[in-house]
């Protein structure tokens, strides 16, 4: 599905035609559209992954489609945006936006524009990078007019539907638009997979709003834009030239009293460099269009329906609120939400937790991160992974960091994602059972959170449209029959059940194990550590608290019949 879409563009217009101007002797040229198209041609023609956008505009009573355009350039190195340096020094780019240019930190894409207008052009540098410590992708844009300085803006991409401060894009747009981008964000399809750009200036104040449709579907298509026809006075005869366009975004100014909405639609260039801006829109609107109906057809039509809406979703969420301080009470200063691993070595007896494990936190501690690394040597090296269900986001840090793998945590509670995000790590608030993985995965982690799931073999299915391989550390229940435990928040499943599930939705399973014998130590942990807490009105530590006081009455016996399976599966 391709990268999580493309920072704005273009805010200026101008219907200047593509025919060079001459200008008084010693003027800066006037710059038209065959201009500036042929000077990023002179870097970008010859090179590969090179990305064209074009922007149109709608505002009171017309459609503006001409004099913002750009293209995008991928790479791995900085050698690779050279292009880019060459092309923003032919359109007299400041000292200090080459400046940024060469600064730039883990670039991933790199984009030039322009928006021309009747008192001259504006030209934009955008930045694509990468933190090199949290691997979270970041967004820097500059803009210059000849003679004047030039102006920083940031984006930041946040997933449906807030930002971690809890920002909805609802609350940020002008009131007279609420009404039809209410039905707009109501999108299934953007709800399940996408989210919303912020632009903000230098002062932090935030200039606007882009909705990401990362399926391009054509604009008339979706509810909300249509009743802009109505809100705007949009001529009849005009509406043809954006219900028909396949875009990758919707912008609206933020704060603005003239409503402004601006529609963004891109595509890899496809044959010859564009000789004209007509051509340049002509290459995009056909190579978009040609994506939507490949995305439409290798991965919508290939979906299971989209489960109605559940209260116990929500209370999922509720239960996994709480006290970040009592949290790491129980589960020490790293957070970690899962079994550790002890050394099989250190164990007495199977089944059987020795009392210095029971009481020795550095053991455990180190048990936890054991039960990380132990996963590594199926990890893709520097593949991009989704961990479903990352609960506080240690591991989900841990092979950030250890592996240099790009990584996207899920989890259901907002009080985790909050956490998560404030700890600079990508992490996106949401229900695993109706969002959709956002673009494609080299690796798709659940570390024991399979068990909040309640259509195990959709989400499967799901997931083999997303991911390469999957790797899972799942809590089973063998010597019962499957049902509700915890409290009702995990829906239990036996070992043969969910081998049965993984193949019928067309995973091959290469790695098999029961890991309950090394990590039943740590139920003995967390008691320990339970006991010393006074009593609470927290249901999610109540619950955990009797759950982990009835394993101990038998952990041996208890670990026979509840396996702990570790799966890798392609």
């Amino acid at each position: 599905m391709g990268k999580q879409g493309r920072e704005s563009m273009m805010d200026d217009y101008s219907q200047t035609s593509g025919k060079r101007s001459t200008t008084p002797s010693g003027a800066a040229p006037t710059w038209t559209a065959s201009m500036v198209i042929e000077e990023l041609g002179s870097e970008f023609a010859r090179c590969a992954q090179v990305e064209l956008e074009f922007s149109l505009r709608l505002q009171p009573g017309g459609v503006e489609t001409h004099g913002r355009f750009g293209c995008w350039l991928e790479g791995r190195d900085s050698a690779d945006f050279e292009p880019v340096a060459r092309a923003i020094e032919r359109l007299n780019a400041p000292p200090s936006v080459r400046a940024a240019h060469r600064q730039a930190e883990g670039p991933v894409s790199q984009g030039v524009g322009v928006a021309l207008a009747e008192d001259g052009p504006e030209f934009r540098l955008y930045l694509h990078g990468r933190n090199q410590t949290t691997l979270a992708d970041h967004y820097r844009a500059w803009r210059w007019r000849p003679g004047a300085a030039p102006r920083r803006s940031t984006y930041t991409f946040h997933f449906l539907p807030e930002t971690p401060s809890g920002q909805r894009p609802l609350d940020l747009i002008p009131a007279q638009l609420r009404p039809a981008f209410s039905l707009l964000l109501a999108d299934e399809r953007l709800q399940q997979s996408s989210g919303f750009w912020l632009r903000e200036g230098e002062g932090g104040e935030i200039e606007q709003v882009d909705l990401s449709f990362p399926w391009r579907p054509l604009a008339g298509t979706l509810p909300g834009l249509l009743e802009l026809d109505d809100v705007l006075a949009l001529p009849v005869e005009e509406s043809s030239r954006w219900r028909e366009l396949a875009i990758r975004h919707v912008a609206i100014r933020a704060g603005s009293t003239i409503p402004v909405i601006t529609l963004y639609a891109s595509a890899p260039s496809n044959g010859p460099w564009p000789a004209s801006e007509a051509a340049l829109q002509e290459q995009v609107r056909h190579g978009a269009l040609a994506f939507h109906h490949t995305v439409e057809d290798e991965v919508y039509r290939r979906l299971p329906p989209l489960p109605a809406p559940s209260s116990d979703r929500s209370e999922l969420d509720l239960f996994y609120d709480g006290r970040v301080s009592t949290w790491q009470t129980v589960l020490g200063p790293e957070m970690h939400y899962h079994a550790g691993l002890f050394d099989a070595r250190d164990l007495e007896a199977p089944g059987l937790a020795p009392p210095d494990l029971e009481t020795e936190d550095a053991a455990m501690n180190a048990a936890l991160r054991r039960a990380v690394t132990e996963l590594y040597p199926f990890i893709p090296a520097g593949g991009r992974i989704y961990d479903l269900g990352c609960g506080w986001g240690e591991p989900l840090a841990m092979w950030i960091r250890d592996l240099g793998c790009p990584s996207l945590g899920l989890t259901i509670s907002r009080s985790q994602f909050r956490y998560v995000a404030a700890r600079g790590l990508p992490a996106r608030w949401g229900d695993a059972e109706r969002t959709l993985p956002p673009g494609h995965f080299d690796c798709v982690i659940l570390l024991e959170s399979f068990s909040h799931i309640h259509n195990k073999g959709r989400l499967l299915q799901t997931l083999r449209l997303f991911a390469d391989r999957l790797i899972m550390r799942v809590n089973c229940q063998d010597g019962s029959p499957s049902g509700p435990a915890l409290g009702g928040m995990m829906q239990m499943i036996s070992s043969s059940h969910l081998r049965e599930l993984l193949e019928a939705n067309g995973w091959s399973v290469t790695r098999w194990r029961d890991r309950r014998h090394e990590a039943l130590p740590s139920v003995a942990a967390w008691h320990r550590r339970l006991q010393s807490l006074p009593a609470t009105g927290d249901r999610h530590l109540e619950t955990l608290r009797a759950w982990c006081a009835r394993v101990m009455t038998a952990p041996g016996a208890w670990a026979r019949h509840n396996p702990l399976i570790e799966v890798v599966a392609d």
